[in-house]
């Protein structure tokens, strides 16, 4: 039995004395139940009890869920917080009456996963922080922290899937965001299975079939079709190498997809950015440079939200940027305009960034969260009424910007493609939007020359006809 007013620390102990509720201070790990349990119930308790940085009503509402979670786990007998099946968390979260308090779960199966000193690939949530991935491979942008096998119901797939996963995430060396992409599209598949009772291992052409219909009636493109087929392929190719199965029963190339590369014309209009320029000093001052990074150099908006102290430089009379591109899993160092330069060691020097810290944090002292900046950007447009209020902001458009700019300018397809940080020059040209402003300057061109005149063709035809 522990009482927190008793609680070994006198100084957390004083946090306690005037809570109304006592039943939040008295915890009782007599109860029959696996001592994993306890100890895991326990863990996340201390870390509560003694958190200094969260308010008192927040600590006793987070007390209150986390013995409402505890009384649960007993009764459905719960042996393990990370083996919690989905129908015992829809019985438990029936019992809390909003979102902080269904957090707690979270909370607890965070803490087991994490503080084991054996990693537990059996669990049925992993959470990224304990894999000790490399840092290269996250994209601190996204709010990825976590992988659900929770919706695979059969224990089999489930295993499969997690022996999978520990190889993607253990053995490729792939950024993370690109293998979990993956995943769902394999999960929802072996979902699909076991709405059908099949076990993953017992899968033929006709499922993947079915599954491939499915996806054309639901009007996925053939580029996103495409990545969900090789995606499953890629998990029974697997699977034949593991030995969970003697030979992949289909063949991918029967149902591959024909892909058409649409282009689109995805480049603000001038007026438009010009509008935002003039009304920036309006903005936040963290958004005002966030944007100028997009504006100027067209970098991701992913590249923005993770760029460090130490990320500009000068050499000579050259200004430079290097920026990690998770996607490419490389750095790339371009131009930069002096003016930029300039604003960005005036910003680092007055918010004493350090070096290797992120120079747009979110509230943790993190990389700003792309979800957030993007809100935010949506915000201010609308109260500084860009474009009358109706402009939506989308980052990756002014990428398009930078590239179509340059195009127009004649720089050669071969340095946009470096100075975007491409690997292909496939995917450049998609970037370019240059169909206008190419067959105006073309026929201005050739108009221009007197044999090319409307009058020469004139000319010519009355000539021909005689």
């Amino acid at each position: 039995m522990i009482f927190l007013r008793y609680y070994p620390d006198p100084k957390v102990a004083e946090k306690y004395e005037y809570v109304k509720n006592l039943d939040i201070l008295v915890w009782d790990f007599t109860k029959k139940c696996s001592e994993v349990l306890k100890k895991q119930i326990f863990y996340t308790l201390s870390h509560i009890a003694v958190n200094s940085e969260i308010s008192a009503v927040y600590r006793n509402n987070r007390l209150k869920a986390l013995k409402s979670f505890y009384d649960s786990c007993v009764q459905l007998n719960v042996s393990d917080v990370g083996l919690i099946e989905m129908q015992q968390l829809e019985i438990i979260l029936n019992n809390f009456s909003g979102k902080a308090q269904r957090s707690i779960v979270g909370v607890c199966r965070k803490d087991s996963f994490v503080q084991q000193e054996q990693i537990q690939w059996e669990a049925n949530v992993w959470y990224l922080e304990r894999l000790h991935l490399g840092e290269h491979r996250i994209d601190k942008s996204k709010s990825l922290n976590s992988i659900s096998f929770m919706e695979i119901q059969e224990k089999q797939n489930r295993e499969i899937l997690q022996a999978y996963m520990k190889y993607e995430l253990g053995v490729t060396g792939q950024a993370v965001s690109t293998i979990v992409h993956r995943f769902i599209f394999i999960r929802n598949f072996i979902e699909m299975l076991e709405q059908d009772k099949v076990l993953v291992v017992d899968a033929t052409a006709e499922e993947v079939k079915k599954y491939a219909d499915d996806l054309l009636e639901r009007g996925i493109q053939a580029k996103g079709f495409n990545e969900r087929i090789f995606g499953i392929g890629h998990f029974y190719k697997f699977m034949e190498v593991r030995q969970y199965i003697k030979k992949v029963p289909f063949r991918i190339e029967y149902f591959q997809q024909k892909e058409v590369v649409l282009h689109h014309d995805r480049s603000v209009e001038e007026t438009v950015y010009m509008e935002i320029l003039k009304k920036l000093y309006l903005f936040p001052e963290r958004l005002r440079c966030m944007f100028l990074h997009l504006w100027c150099l067209g970098l991701r908006a992913s590249e923005v939200c993770t760029l460090k102290g130490n990320a500009y430089y000068q050499q000579g009379e050259d200004y430079w940027i290097q920026v990690y591109q998770v996607k490419m899993k490389n750095y790339k160092k371009i131009p930069i305009p002096q003016a930029l330069y300039q604003i960005m060691k005036i910003y680092l020097k007055k918010h004493e960034i350090q070096p290797e810290e992120f120079i747009f944090k979110n509230s943790r002292g993190g990389a700003c969260l792309y979800g957030t900046f993007r809100t935010q950007m949506i915000e201010a447009c609308r109260e500084n009424k860009i474009a009358n209020g109706e402009y939506l902001f989308k980052s990756h458009d002014y990428r398009h910007t930078v590239a179509t700019m340059f195009y127009d300018s004649h720089v050669s397809l071969q340095s946009i493609r470096d100075y975007l940080g491409h690997t292909y020059e496939e995917m450049t040209r998609q970037y370019v939007d240059y169909m206008p402003q190419r067959i105006a300057q073309a026929n201005d061109k050739f108009f221009d020359q007197q044999e090319s005149s409307l009058v020469s063709w004139l000319r010519k035809e009355e000539q021909d006809a005689k």
